[in-house]
């Protein structure tokens, strides 16, 4: 990357970013080239602004856990159109806890319980829990592998599912900055998702629906995986990409 290659909006809010920091002091020349040099090394401008918005509260966002996407902000809409008085949420996966947060100012009478296999994630979910003031229980857990409830009438996730061996195709400031744990997949994407669903029924979990993003080219076989449920069907995103699973057990 050279600096021709950086878009003008882009350079700009370097600039503000780097008055932030530099604030009353004589130094913003030295900040700003700082960070500049840290956007032509690849890092991800949203790790070096620290924060995103999402859908309507702000979260951090470092190299702790991925970047949110505006097809997981289309993912809340679809849980607002399809829940209408939850009682407890169940986020798997939760990152930098924004699907968590933003579910718990939604529905601010519901109960939200977040989990993640990686604590480092989880210490910066706490922290913009801190930040937006919205009360969410997280915990460590390989998905559902140390949840003992079971009356969860919503679970959401939002999974790694991009196949191994597509990896390598991705951006490299994807896959240089942002953590693998929460991109691969598995050979076929699907390692992760059929687990939480494999224990989803082994915990007899009902009366209940399932949230998921997934990859677009995984609905069809998610739509026979959960065939024995309910009710399911594939949503797609705002490009008309099959992106996100709606069940009911």
């Amino acid at each position: 990357m050279n600096i021709q290659s950086i878009p003008e909006h882009e350079l700009a809010r370097l600039r503000e970013k780097a008055k932030e920091v530099a604030g009353s002091r004589d130094d913003y020349s030295s900040f700003y080239t700082e960070l500049l040099t840290r956007r032509l090394n690849g890092e991800p401008l949203q790790y070096i602004e620290e924060y995103i918005p999402f859908y309507s509260i702000q979260v951090n966002v470092d190299s702790r856990a991925l970047i949110p996407r505006p097809e997981t902000e289309f993912l809340i809409q679809i849980i607002k159109e399809n829940i209408k008085s939850p009682k407890r949420f169940l986020d798997i996966g939760t990152g930098s806890g924004c699907i968590a947060l933003m579910l718990k100012k939604l529905f601010p009478e519901s109960s939200v319980d977040a989990v993640d296999i990686s604590e480092a994630a989880l210490e910066l979910a706490v922290e913009n829990s801190n930040i937006n003031g919205l009360e969410v229980n997280f915990y460590t857990s390989d998905l559902l592998t140390n949840i003992e409830k079971t009356d969860f009438d919503c679970i959401v996730a939002n999974l790694p599912y991009i196949p191994s061996k597509q990896l390598e195709k991705l951006d490299s400031e994807v896959i240089d900055h942002e953590p693998l744990l929460a991109l691969d997949g598995g050979e076929d994407g699907l390692l992760y998702i059929s687990r939480l669903i494999d224990q989803i029924e082994q915990k007899e979990i009902t009366d209940m629906m399932l949230f998921l993003e997934i990859d677009e080219t995984h609905g069809k076989a998610l739509l026979d995986r959960l065939s024995n449920w309910a009710e399911v069907r594939v949503e797609k995103d705002l490009a008309e990409r099959d992106r996100y699973i709606v069940a009911k057990r």
